[in-house]
């Protein structure tokens, strides 16, 4: 569905744009990347080297995950095991998804991330008309032979994003979503050595 061009040129290339302005940003922080689909993989451990994290997400494409479909709850749990456990006032999740949470299990994973104190931001790459997903030889099709759209599932992107504190932007609504909240919301979160 990341290839969906409801954004455009498309949802991908969105999400890595939107990424790389945020590397170009950071100063001092530490970023890891989790790729996910129906599995989460993780790309670069948490680190403060922005030049190997801006290679590693120049690489990445929806075919590199063994599973398909959107499983947002194991993306956001692979997330929360790259923490250290001593504070959450210190840590942000940024979730970049289309919103299709097809396993259903982002908001049980946010709700153990806000106990943890640690807030989830996200971005809904997509529009609520959606778009046709592109296949070989056309668009991808369900059993019944109609041609699948992909819409952003916003509201329980912006659920998940509640139960931590965190917000929701679509990059339907901002033209830098990403780099918006970070620039007024994580960027003021309490730092440390």
């Amino acid at each position: 569905s990341m290839w969906v061009q409801d954004l455009k040129p498309d949802r991908l290339t969105r999400a890595l744009r939107e990424v790389r302005g945020l590397l170009e940003r950071l100063d001092g922080d530490r970023v890891g990347v989790i790729a996910f689909s129906g599995d989460a993989r993780l790309v670069a451990p948490l680190t403060h080297d922005r030049t190997t994290l801006t290679h590693f997400v120049e690489t990445l494409s929806p075919e590199d995950n063994m599973v398909g479909g959107t499983d947002v709850g194991g993306a956001l749990e692979r997330a929360l095991e790259l923490f250290d456990g001593r504070s959450g006032s210190h840590e942000a999740i940024c979730l970049l998804t289309d919103g299709e949470d097809l396993e259903g299990g982002g908001l049980v994973v946010a709700e153990r991330a806000a106990e943890l104190g640690i807030r989830v931001y996200v971005v809904g790459m997509g529009t609520a008309d959606g778009g046709k997903i592109p296949g070989s030889g056309g668009f991808v099709r369900d059993e019944a032979g109609q041609e699948v759209v992909s819409a952003l599932g916003g509201e329980t992107l912006r659920a998940i994003a509640e139960a931590t504190g965190g917000e929701y932007l679509s990059a339907e609504m901002s033209p830098f979503p990403l780099e918006e909240l970070y620039r007024k919301r994580i960027s003021r979160m309490d730092s440390r050595e």
